[in-house]
């Protein structure tokens, strides 16, 4: 069954969407952990619904690879390989590297001071000594890295970036976690936003794909990330 199949309008498919939205959404957020079980009487009973709409949930969830079912045991979370990573990165590199040359004409001065009083907004909280959690930037680095795609005038890469936003949103959960300083990270994307806003096409790519390097060499480092 589709995505598709699951938004086409009945109350049992409308059920089977919202469990697949809220079991991605834990996968994503890695509430969830590579090699986990899935019990559908557990995630039934936590979702207030049958098995019905979970199992048929699952069955999506499998096809978009996030999940493994092994036939008489269930589904369980797939694990992440570090080749996955590194290839989905490269994608990632090379996509957002040619977005840059069209993005940068249609992106507003408006547009970046909302980007950008955001990153300065957290940079404040850090510099008076809070944590603002890395759940915080991770949301803030996707808002950023999805705005310049979508500023950019090619459909085929919006496309394919949208075909693989569920790994990408996973992997960046994982590398916002990997990062060992907050100003760092703070200090990275306020860098990216000011090339965008000096319309530094060249500067704007090197930034980017050595923002990007950094998180994959973070996650490959980090002992603390099981994969």
């Amino acid at each position: 069954m589709s995505v598709n199949a699951i938004n086409s309008g009945n109350g049992l498919n409308n059920l089977a969407q919202d469990a697949y939205r809220q079991i991605k959404k834990s996968i994503v957020d890695n509430e969830f952990k590579p090699g986990d079980f899935l019990s559908e009487n557990a995630l039934a009973q936590a979702l207030g619904m049958s098995r019905t709409p979970i199992r048929e949930a699952i069955k999506v969830l499998a096809s978009e690879g996030l999940l493994e079912i092994h036939k008489g045991v269930g589904a369980l979370i797939k694990h992440i390989t570090l080749k996955e990573i590194h290839d989905i990165f490269e994608v990632r590199t090379a996509l957002e590297c040619i977005a840059v040359d069209s993005a940068l004409d249609r992106i507003t001065s408006q547009e970046l001071d909302i980007l950008e009083k955001s990153w300065v907004d957290v940079r404040g909280e850090v510099l008076s000594g809070k944590s603002v959690g890395w759940d915080i930037l991770s949301e803030l680095d996707s808002r950023l890295h999805e705005f310049l795609l979508t500023k950019c005038d090619n459909d085929f890469i919006i496309d394919i970036i949208s075909s693989i936003r569920t790994k990408i949103n996973r992997f960046q959960k994982i590398s916002a976690s990997s990062l060992g300083n907050e100003m760092d990270t703070i200090n990275q994307h306020l860098e990216i936003i000011r090339l965008m806003r000096n319309h530094d096409a060249e500067g704007l790519k090197n930034e980017l794909k050595r923002h990007i390097l950094l998180a994959e060499e973070l996650i490959f480092k980090n002992p603390n990330i099981k994969i």
